[in-house]
């Protein structure tokens, strides 16, 4: 067993950082999961006889290969790594040890989640729910079709300005990420809700008196609608409709993406759509035109018909 004076010292190098974290101002909660995870590096060393912290990376990696055998779950050993690491940092940084060994510790590889979606039912029950009878019913009803018929992100649908809207065509103009751009096709029903939805605009932006703005989606005071109201917006949607909670707009773009690969929609022609990073601006369409997409769209969507 270590020795009653290694147990002291090692001890003392975790007050002192509690001491300054509390000095820094971390919350309660903040301070009671370092005193924890802290607590339990603490009996390691003390179990594997550690004179003091001036150890190596092979031996926080026995600690960390402990966690795994207490049965504790990767998201827990990657959030009680990370406090060592902190702490070892600030040993580091305040001349208590001579180098940092947990600079090189890696967290434990988490188990990859497949992404949450609706159902085609679900799918149904959401989007057949809004009324428009006025601008913030015809906008929500717009935000959540256009949202699951074109399968975009938030911040990409946020984004629109009226002139990416290519009505003939019934096509948005989308600025992805990396500033990537890409065609995206909508069906028919998606295009009637947009139509009822910008005569709602009008008539919103008349009343107000606000000038013409170039943003699709405008929020109360005539500004453009951000990210987080749109989720705001979402939560609510999925209450009045009694579908499943907790399940973000992200979720309408992988339940587009779901619901066409499963009838039959081929895998490359819903990259396409998404605009993965796996495609280059340059590549867009070099195997499939965008007249071939929108017809292949048309067929596979499940509202496309309706």
């Amino acid at each position: 067993m270590v020795t009653g004076e290694a147990r002291v010292l090692l001890s003392e190098g975790v007050q002192a950082f509690h001491l300054e974290q509390r000095a820094r101002g971390v919350s309660p909660h903040t301070e009671r999961a370092q005193a924890g995870d802290l607590g339990k590096l603490l009996d390691h060393a003390a179990r594997n006889r550690w004179k003091d912290w001036e150890v190596g990376l092979r031996t926080l990696r026995g600690f960390a290969l402990e966690l795994g055998d207490r049965g504790l779950d990767p998201a827990s050993q990657a959030r009680i790594l990370s406090t060592v690491r902190g702490f070892f940092k600030w040993l580091w940084e305040t001349r208590r040890i001579t180098r940092n060994p947990a600079s090189g510790l890696r967290n434990p590889k988490q188990p990859k989640r497949l992404p949450a979606f609706l159902t085609e039912g679900e799918s149904r029950a959401l989007l057949d729910l809004p009324g428009a009878v006025d601008y913030p019913s015809s906008r929500l009803a717009c935000l959540l079709e256009l949202l699951y018929a074109s399968g975009l992100r938030v911040s990409e649908l946020v984004g629109l300005n009226l002139q990416d809207l290519l009505m003939d065509q019934r096509t948005l103009r989308v600025m992805g990420k990396g500033r990537k751009e890409r065609m995206v096709p909508y069906h028919t029903q998606a295009a009637t809700v947009l139509e009822t939805y910008l005569q709602f605009r009008s008539a919103f932006l008349a009343a107000k008196e606000f000038p013409a703005l170039p943003a699709l989606f405008l929020n109360q005071r005539g500004g453009r609608l951000t990210p987080t109201s749109v989720r705001t917006l979402l939560r609510s949607a999925l209450e009045a409709a009694a579908v499943r909670s907790r399940v973000s707009p992200h979720a309408l773009r992988h339940s587009f993406a779901t619901h066409l690969l499963n009838r039959g929609m081929d895998l490359r022609a819903i990259q396409e759509l998404l605009g993965h990073a796996s495609l280059s601006t340059t590549q867009r369409y070099t195997h499939l035109g965008l007249e071939e997409l929108a017809r292949t769209y048309e067929k596979a969507h499940p509202r496309a018909k309706s």
